[in-house]
């Protein structure tokens, strides 16, 4: 006789607890599998050895089984995630049954059972059906924080496309702000640009900027892990938060379905039109002429080409977005279009070895036609130049394996590449002309500014191991990474023309040579390429050791060696000290295993961006001509010539050459003794089952950056070095380095190639740079669960603060999205009074998501959040003779003074970082309504969506630049501080009809 039963699990637990926590071992790397674990024991409560516990996947037909050993404990690793049926059988002891066993990714399903003896009486009987088998919902062995999600409950909410939107979902996790942040997160103080990505075990994170991931069909997901601490070692090169996904497969009821989504332009919310203070409309604000509408449609088909062995899984996903939005001078219509697809193939070779095949296109096109514009009178006039077609996207593949070498012996293992491209190409060959004395004005009608060519191609292998043992579950693994970056850019324009223009009104010591308070105008030319590398290798390893009874010990490392290129081949950055223990301590509290406290410690390396191999590591020039103003038109502004570039005069100076690395060596434009950015993080935290159906957990999170690493221009202290050691004078030098640490420079600086390079080495008190601080403290409260059978919810409240000097890789109080080549650090006046509340800052953030059953076939979704706004600062002008700038100190050149990226405000008097106030309040709510129904033996649904549902538009972001100088030359406070750069989404609906059979 086989039972089922799930009641009473407390009873069991407390027989159960003990030897069984050791079998809650995290697991390695999940590729598309997951973990069965559990103990046995009969209704004597003696431990039942040689028991044998099937698991029957529900429509793949897939079989495995396991025996418990002498303690009565099972471990099944490296199953498909998916749904199960589970039996537990003895000679001799009647079986149990579990019918309905949802295995995830990243959570291991634990499973205590208490057989019954084939002679038991009628009593005993009767206790047996009471105590049955249990499912612990508090994970016992392992302490890393977030959410998992299956795509049936994303879809029962009204959760949009992307990673993005899935990790909001999770507690410490907030929206970027900036408008070019668009699909990334922080997590945990950390910037946006420190996560990482991950589908079937491939790393998907966006290879430039690391600003997101991959841009995935939808649909194929099956599952997705948000990670926001205490994570194992496996995973590694990323500061901030991991989100882990597995995507669908077939199985052997062969399945077709279809889906037809729009958001209609005509049902989008607008919002007001964002003027600066001399009338014209914000570059970052205009929506007179905005609009937006999206439509897709998703194909998709699955199911056995062999029976029980052999499966596939295809999809294809058109997209149409038709575009419309508007600058000071231009209007554009877009269309972007893409034919993604994505194929899965899995071959279950038997019990103990599968393997799986992963392609996907993610292509996308673009065509824009622009039109002049009136912002004032907010009317469009004629077409400008050609339509402006462009492209983006990529590809990714991959081969993984799974298996059982011996039966507590597995491994997985994935080989893949990742592709991703950008090309640009001009509508037009109007170069770009902007006048910045009073605001920014944009004087030309040019298609794109700049020009760029990028092909990014990340290959990874790696491979992870299992080891099952009697107190000790042991996982170890290697991954290796190589990403080939080729990148072009130049501006756009024909002849002498190409180039950025814009015009300027001198101030004091203006290094274009014009006379404080006299107009000029900037011709500058950039040219960037590079074909470098960036490579990674990593061992790690990790012991989950059953210390007592109630207390399990993860003991973990990670090692890893990392290099940076240039276009010769030389390194610039080769890091090889990268040690990251990893630790966690787990303690059941009641000994039954419905609550636990924990504590863990991590260490967190973050590489040197690809990007830096494009900023620094380029071979490019950067050369600016300053000449005086001629022929102006009716508005006063310089008169644009045939070419499109504005009418000017002589020059005032010679050529300015800002930066030229073409034949610098590595140690020319990295420090020599360079070390990588690393932050720690220490937890501690309660979780405790409740109501049989719900978990409270509460955590106490502490994340310190231990070092950072950024570009300074190191001429000013340089100099001064020069000068004590008898050698001559450098320009500008752009270095790459660690701030408040020493730093070794590597050139030729006597002029005499024949005695090679001169290292001059700068002490941190010579360089006179304070060191990258970022804290972040942190409680967070979760309840999740299901309050009843159709009740469903996931909330948390967060009350956190993040401080520091520095947000990390970017800087998004000025929308910076260069990872490592911000503002900060340029100069050491830049830094004075930077020390304070950081942009990703959020004091207190609710989160109430979930689903209702109204009826069996009507479901009511929501996803809501209230989150305080972020700090605001002042951007002034540095003041000569104080602070950094003061005589003899190494920075009293006081570079920084020439723009408005200093912490003072129009007074000239300090203004400390995020002192200034805070933004509004950030209120989102969600509302989605889903009908479902069966016809002709399939499921129909219709699902509407309100995003935003009452139209907030609180702003994420604005100019915090406080300065500015007026016609006369003086500081005066800038007129379009506070205007609006950044903010929600406006309201919009979608309407989805999906059927599948």
């Amino acid at each position: 006789m086989i039972t089922s039963s799930l009641k009473a699990r407390k009873s069991l637990a407390a027989i159960a607890v003990g030897t069984a926590l050791i079998l809650t071992a995290p697991s390695a790397l999940a590729i598309d599998t997951g973990t069965v674990k559990g103990h046995i024991i009969s209704n004597e409560g003696t431990v039942l050895s040689n028991a044998t516990i099937t698991l029957k996947h529900k429509t793949k037909g897939l079989v495995f089984t396991v025996k418990t050993n002498d303690k009565g404990n099972y471990s099944l690793r490296n199953v498909p995630v998916g749904d199960y049926n589970i039996t537990i059988t003895k000679d001799g002891y009647n079986g149990a049954e579990e019918p309905n066993i949802s295995l995830r990714i990243g959570q291991p399903v634990i499973i205590d059972s208490q057989l019954l003896s084939s002679s038991a009486t009628a009593q005993e009987i009767e206790r047996i059906d009471i105590l049955g088998s249990s499912i612990r919902r508090v994970d016992l062995a392992s302490s890393t924080s977030g959410v998992t999600f299956n795509q049936e409950e994303l879809d029962r909410m009204p959760v949009d496309n992307g990673f993005e939107n899935i990790a909001l979902l999770a507690p410490g996790t907030s929206s970027a702000g900036g408008s070019n942040f668009k699909g990334a997160s922080s997590f945990g103080g950390s910037s946006s640009a420190e996560n990482a990505y991950y589908l079937n075990g491939l790393n998907i994170t966006n290879i430039k900027t690391g600003l997101g991931a991959l841009s995935l069909p939808w649909e194929a997901i099956s599952q997705t892990q948000v990670k926001t601490g205490g994570v194992s070692p496996e995973f590694g090169g990323a500061l901030g938060g991991i989100v882990n996904a597995v995507s669908k497969s077939g199985d052997n009821e062969f399945k077709f379905g279809g889906q037809i989504r729009i958001d209609p332009s005509s049902m989008r919310a607008s919002q007001d039109t964002v003027y600066l203070a001399n009338g014209n409309v914000s570059s970052d604000g205009a929506t007179g002429q905005d609009s937006y509408q999206f439509t897709e449609a998703r194909l998709w088909v699955s199911g056995a080409i062999i029976e029980d062995s052999l499966f596939f899984y295809g999809l294809y996903e058109p997209r149409k977005e038709d575009e419309t939005y508007s600058t000071q001078t231009v209007t554009t219509d877009r269309v972007r279009e893409s034919d993604r697809w994505f194929a899965k193939a899995d071959w279950f070779v038997n019990e103990n070895h599968s393997f799986g095949f992963m392609a996907m296109n993610n292509k996308r096109t673009w065509t824009k036609k622009n039109y002049a514009y009136d912002s004032q009178a907010n009317t469009v006039g004629e077409k400008l130049g050609v339509n402006s077609p462009g492209e983006d996207g990529g590809q990714l593949y991959s081969i993984n394996y799974n298996g059982y070498l011996t039966d507590n012996f597995s491994v997985n293992a994935v080989i893949g590449r990742v592709v991703e491209e950008v090309n640009t190409i001009p509508g037009s060959a109007a170069p770009s002309v902007w006048d910045a004395t009073d605001g920014w004005v944009k004087l030309s009608n040019d298609t794109d500014s700049t020009l760029k060519n990028e092909e990014y191609t990340r290959d990874q292998a790696r491979i992870d191991f299992s080891l099952d043992l009697e107190e000790h579950a042991i996982s170890f693994g290697v991954d290796y990474t190589n990403v080939a970056v080729d990148y072009l850019e130049f501006p756009n324009g024909e002849g002498d023309a190409a180039a950025w223009w814009t015009v300027y009104t001198a101030g004091d010591g203006s290094v274009s040579g014009a006379p404080a308070g006299d107009t000029y105008i900037e011709k500058r030319v950039r040219n960037r390429f590079t074909d470098s590398d960036v490579s990674q290798l990593a061992f790690y390893v990790n012991d989950s050791w059953q210390a007592t009874d109630n207390l399990v010990l993860n003991m973990g490392v990670r090692y890893t060696q990392s290099e940076n290129t240039m276009n010769s081949g030389e390194a610039y950055v080769d890091f090889d000290s990268q040690i990251a223990p990893r630790l966690q301590a787990i303690y059941d509290l009641s000994g039954d295993g419905s609550s636990k406290v924990y504590a863990t410690y991590g260490r967190f390396f973050q590489p040197v961006s690809a990007n830096m191999n494009i900023t620094q590591g380029s071979s490019a020039t950067d050369v600016r001509d300053y000449y005086r103003t001629d022929q102006l038109d009716n508005d006063g502004y310089p008169a644009l010539l045939a070419d499109g570039s504005p009418s000017h005069g002589s020059a005032y100076r010679e050529t300015d050459i800002r930066q030229d690395s073409t034949n610098l060596a590595a140690g020319g434009i990295a420090s020599t003794t360079l070390e990588p950015m690393y932050s720690d993080e220490v937890t501690l935290g309660f979780q405790q089952e409740v109501f049989d159906t719900m978990t409270f957990g509460t955590r106490v999170i502490w994340r310190e950056l231990g070092r950072g690493v950024e570009d300074s221009d190191i001429q000013s202290p340089l100099n001064k070095k020069l000068a004590q050691l008898g050698y001559n004078d450098v320009g500008g030098t752009w270095f790459l380095h660690n701030p408040g640490e020493s730093l070794t420079i590597e050139q030729d600086f006597d002029g005499n190639p024949d005695n090679g390079v001169e290292a001059v080495t700068l002490s941190a008190e010579e360089m006179m740079l304070p060191k990258m601080e970022r804290h972040y403290a942190a409680m967070e409260f979760t309840l999740d669960g299901s309050i009843t059978d159709s009740f469903r919810i996931n909330s948390s409240y967060t009350y956190s603060k993040n401080w520091g000097n520095t947000e990390g890789l970017v800087k998004t109080d000025n929308n910076q999205a260069d990872p490592g080549w911000t503002t900060s650090y340029d100069y050491g006046d830049v830094m004075d009074h930077g020390y304070g509340l950081l942009p990703n800052d959020h004091t207190h953030v609710f989160k109430f998501n979930g689903s209702y059953d109204i009826t069996e076939n009507l479901i009511f979704g929501f996803v809501s959040s209230i989150s305080s706004g972020r700090p605001q600062s002042y951007l002034g002008r540095h003041p000569t003779g104080v602070d950094s700038c003061a005589a003899g100190n190494v920075w009293e050149a006081c570079y920084g003074n020439s723009g408005h990226e200093s912490f003072y405000d129009e007074n000239e008097q300090p203004a400390k970082r995020g002192s200034k106030g805070n933004l509004d309040w950030v209120t989102n709510v969600d509302l989605s309504l889903t009908y479902i129904t069966e016809v002709m033996d399939g499921d129909l649904s219709f699902k509407a969506t309100v995003y935003n549902v009452f139209d907030s538009d609180s702003a994420t972001n604005i100019n915090e630049t406080r300065t500015s100088l007026n016609d006369d030359g003086n500081l005066v406070k800038n007129a379009d501080y506070g205007s609006i750069t950044d903010r929600q989404t406006e309201r919009y609906v979608s309407f989805v009809a999906r059927y599948e059979f």
